[in-house]
This record gives structure tokens, C-alpha cells and sequence, in this order.
């Protein structure tokens, strides 16, 4: 953890310093800077996705957990894709990705919601 806040206090810190000389650039940093904190974090990650999917596997909630997992991962890859607009610059991209995000989980959870609706249907008798 001490390297990933080393890596954002470093480029947050280069990003400020060339703002104020070469304010082009300083985009640019950031962006690297970004990545750079996420390939780190994506490493430290796959591990912890890899023991949870054999968890899930040998569960009767395994369809519920893989859709819990693909919309934990829309959310923050809508979230860091958002902040690297606003970034940029380009909050109007931003905007359009973080709806575009909240329809996708929408759609992720449609089956999941559908299955339960049935389900209470059945239970109170109406289906």
C-alpha cells in the first residue's frame, strides 16, 4: 500500500509543479501516474478475484456472486474512467460515461431481479 500512495503523492506532486510551467503536459503525467497506481493495484488484485471465484464455484450462489463481481468491476472502472475525463478536462465525457455506467449495472442486475420477482410471485401465490 506505502508504493500505491507513493506513486499518487509522486504524480499529483509532478502534476502541481508542471501546471504551473507547462500546463500541456501536466495531463499527461496524471494520466501516467494513473495507470501506473492501477496496473500495480490490478497485480495486487488477482489473487483476491482468483480466490473468490473458487469460492463462488462450489457455491449454489454462483451466478449471484459472478454478477456481484462484474458489477463491482463496472462501477469502478466507470468511476476511474470518469475522474480520468474530469481530468482531462472533459467533464461532459465524464457525465456521459457515468450514465453509461449506472445503465450497464442496470442491465447486469436485470436477470438477477427478474428471477427474484418470479420468485416472490411464487411465494405469494401469484404465479
Amino acid at each position: 500500500m506505502l508504493k500505491l500512495v507513493g506513486i499518487a503523492l509522486l504524480t499529483a506532486l509532478a502534476g502541481t509543479v508542471l501546471k504551473g510551467q507547462n500546463g500541456r503536459i501536466a495531463p499527461l503525467v496524471s494520466l501516467s501516474g494513473i495507470l501506473l497506481l492501477l496496473l500495480f493495484f490490478l497485480r495486487r488484485l488477482g489473487g483476491a478475484v482468483a480466490i473468490f471465484c473458487d469460492l463462488a464455484a462450489g457455491s449454489a450462489l454462483s451466478p449471484y456472486l459472478e454478477t456481484l463481481l462484474k458489477v463491482l468491476s463496472c462501477g469502478y472502472l466507470t468511476e476511474i474512467g470518469s475522474g480520468v475525463c474530469r481530468e482531462l478536462g472533459e467533464s461532459g465525457a465524464a457525465s456521459a460515461l457515468e450514465c453509461v455506467g449506472r445503465g450497464e449495472i442496470l442491465l447486469l442486475c436485470l436477470p438477477d431481479f427478474l428471477t427474484l420477482t418470479k420468485l416472490a410471485l411464487s411465494l405469494a401465490g401469484g404465479g
